[in-house]
Parts: structure tokens; sequence; C-alpha cells
């Protein structure tokens, strides 16, 4: 039998609708609520504030995937081929919780806003229905790349159509009262906010994940990033403004799903429901798309034969079979064990530390690949663009550490299993695997 390969048929709504489908889902309509509880009604300059590190990582992305388009590229291969081994590999490795976690979240947050549905004379225990969904969407994925696309795509321009619609009809409906209420906390609360909410954000840079899939991956993977980033931008700033100024921010963080619960307010009960359902191709583009990222941020952690064996297969679509089953197997834990909160302050965590290699790997390729630096375009090869990575990395630590100190354990705690997963699986072949990293591995899959 042939070797299995990864499928070229991405195109740019493809890849955007990926990624901003698995920005836009539990982030806008439940950690919205959550970071309210800090920010208040200045929760909408929260999400202008939380667009910054994300749009100078998003450039340091773009920067790489110029550089060499690659599977698991933005995760694990740049971290590894730039910067260092060990520390690439805990890149990808953190990557792959930061993935896990939303697929754990956006399913409870799934049939929490099924629960607000008006007319159910019925509650879905929430982790029962979380773990259906999550095996549901497990099914589709094994299925391929092009029928999560296929899926994607529909549930992504429903959604944003469906998210204007709440914020122009919820115009008029906007009190000063409330709008004036501030922050409870002042900027540190419009700080802490800022800082949960890049978990609404994070998935922007995933998709430099799919460089081997995408249809001419520097045009693809270049608007699917900048498309990734404005859109999600936009409909958070306008919906969580238009959000706090229906609803006193105290009632809108307090409620299970706030959207649905400022929805009441002005659209009745039709409303309602019509909210509920955008809440629904919201969650569940999100949930599709951290499945099918989160199973090839695996395989990009297992191409230089840490992991061996048949941890490895693709199936005859293409889909990393061990990756996809190990994302949906953890996720369901989380979802049995774990808070809303405090797993997206892990989640934010692992995706700033991937932000802060990123960054780095920029800073050291025009003296370590001075061969492809000098293969880019336009303003990537000036030297001030490194004025970007450099404010990124700062950025990027300060709002480290606002996510607390038990997140940033737990945190130490799966990077510690990490690193010891990396050093049993290099010392078994540790000549051959040097070697495979030493290479870039793009077109190089297992027989």
């Amino acid at each position: 039998m042939g070797k299995r390969e990864l499928h070229r048929q991405l195109g740019i709504l493809d890849v955007t609708s990926i990624t901003a489908g698995i920005v836009i889902g539990a982030g806008v309509f439940i950690i919205t609520g959550i970071a309210a509880k800090y920010a208040g009604a200045l929760t909408w300059v929260s999400y202008a504030i939380g667009i910054i590190p994300v749009l100078l990582v998003g450039l340091s992305t773009i920067f790489l995937n110029l550089l060499y388009p690659v599977e698991g590229g933005e995760s694990y291969v740049y971290p590894t081929r730039i910067v260092s081994k060990p520390f690439g590999f805990l890149s990808g490795w953190g990557m792959w919780l930061a993935l896990i976690g939303p697929v754990a979240i956006t399913a409870q947050a799934f049939i929490s806003y099924f629960n607000a549905l008006p007319g159910i004379s019925f509650q879905v225990p929430i982790i029962v229905g979380a773990v259906v969904v999550t095996l549901v969407f497990f099914i589709i994925n094994l299925l391929g790349v092009k029928t999560v696309s296929i899926v994607q795509n529909v549930l992504f321009l429903f959604m944003v159509a469906g998210i204007i619609v709440y914020i122009i009809l919820g115009l008029p409906h906007m009190k000063g009262a409330n709008i004036a209420m501030g922050s409870p906390l002042g900027f540190s609360g419009v700080m802490k906010g800022a800082s949960l909410l890049i978990f609404a954000y994070a998935g922007l840079t995933l998709a430099a994940d799919l460089g081997e899939e995408a249809k001419n991956p520097a045009k693809t993977i270049t608007w699917g990033v900048m498309l990734g980033a404005l859109i999600p931008a936009i409909l958070y700033v306008g919906s969580a403004f238009v959000s706090t100024a229906v609803m006193p921010w105290d009632e809108f963080a307090s409620a299970k799903a706030p959207y649905a619960a400022v929805a009441s307010k002005y659209m009745g009960a039709l409303g309602v429901a019509f909210i509920v359902i955008v809440a629904w191709a919201a969650i569940l583009s999100s949930h599709n798309g951290e499945q099918a990222v989160g199973a090839r941020v695996f395989f990009g952690l297992s191409r230089d034969k840490i992991f061996g064996g048949k941890i490895t297969m693709l199936n005859r679509f293409g889909v990393p079979v061990f990756g996809l089953l190990g994302t949906v197997l953890i996720a369901i834990l989380l979802i049995t064990t774990g808070t809303i909160q405090l797993v997206a302050e892990i989640i934010v965590a692992m995706f700033l530390y991937n932000w802060i290699i990123t960054h780095i790997a920029v800073l050291i390729v025009p003296k370590k690949y001075p061969e492809l630096y000098e293969k880019l375009p336009g303003f990537y090869k000036k030297k001030w663009f490194m004025i970007f990575p450099v404010i990124g990395i700062l950025v990027s630590l300060y709002l480290l550490y606002l996510q607390g100190w038990k997140a940033l354990l737990y945190a130490a705690i799966w990077m510690a299993i990490g690193l010891i997963i990396y050093f049993i699986g290099y010392s078994r072949k540790k000549d051959e695997i040097s070697k495979l990293m030493d290479e870039w591995p793009r077109e190089r899959y297992f027989e």
C-alpha cells in the first residue's frame, strides 16, 4: 500500500472559515460574559486591546509561513527548526492542549445555549450533552478535511450574518446609563478582561498549521490569517458594546447564556431562538475547527518520530486518526472535570507561550536561514519589521502574568509531562530523530 498524504484542497474561504470559525465560538458567546465580571461596560475596550497581541503574532505567523508553508508549522515545525528542539516540541505540545481545551468549552457552551432555547421544558445535562456533541464532530472529522471545510463554511457564513443582525437590531435599544457604568475594577479590570478575551482570538495563527492542505499556501494562509483576525475583531467589539449597552453589565455577566439574555430584552422569544441558533453555529464551527486543527497539531508533533508506530497513521481521507482520537478523549476528560474560566486561562497561557516562541523564531531567521529570508516578499525583509516581534514578546509576557498562578501552575505541569515525553521519545532513536529534526519536513510522511 502506498503512503497516505495530506490532501491539498483548501481555498481562502475554507482556511478563513476554519480559522475564524475556531476564533468565533465559545469566546464571544461564553467568555465575553466572564470577562464582563472584570471589565464591566468596557468589555468592548478589552476586546479592542486584546486584538493587539493577536495582530502582532499574526504578522510573525505570516512571515514564517511565507518562509516555508508546512503542516503543523506555527505550532511545531518553525519552533523546532528555528528556535530549539525541546522548546519547539513544547510549543506544539502546549498548542495541542490549547486546542483540546476549547473543544471541551465549546461542547459545554453548545448545551448551555440549547438549554436557553425558548419553550424547552427540560434541561439537557451539560456534561452528558457536551460528550455527545464531541463524539458527533469526531465522526465528521474522521471523514477528512474537505468534509470539515464544507460543514465549516456553512456554519461560519450563517454565524457572521447572525451576529451582524444581533448588533443592528440592538442599536436602538442601547441605554446611556448602561454605557456609563464603566469597569468595576477600573483599568486593571479592562486589562484582566483583555487577558481572558485572548481566548476569543487565539485560534487565529492556526491557519499556518494547514500549510500543506492549502492551495497556493503563501496567498491562502496570508489571507486566512488577515481575514481571520479582522472579521472576529469587528464582530467582538460591536457585539460586546451593544450587549453591555442594552443590558447592565452585571446582569450580562451573571447569565449562563449571556447573548440570549440580551436578545430577550429586545427581540422576543422568536429573536432569542434566532440568537440561540446563531450561537449554535458559532460554537459548533469553533468546535469543528478545533478538532480538525488539534489532530493536525498532534500530527506535526509525531512526524519527527518522537511518537512512533501506528500513532502517526493517516486514514484514507488523510486524517491523523490517533491525533484526532487523543484530542477528543482528553477533551472529554476536561468536560467532566474542569471549570470554564480556569480551562480558558490555561489555554491562553499555552497560546502565549507559543506566540513568544513564534516571535523569537522570526528574530532568529535572518541569521539562521539567510537563503530563505532573502526570498521573502515586501516589507517582511525590512530591518524595521523586527520591531513587531519584539513588541509581541513584551506584550505576551505581560498577558501571561495576568493569567494567575493557578493557571500557570497547571500549564507548567502539562509542559513538564511534555518534556518527559520528548526526552523518552528522543532517547529511543536519538541519531535518527536528531537528523529528522534538522530537516525541513514538508512532504515527508510515514509509510
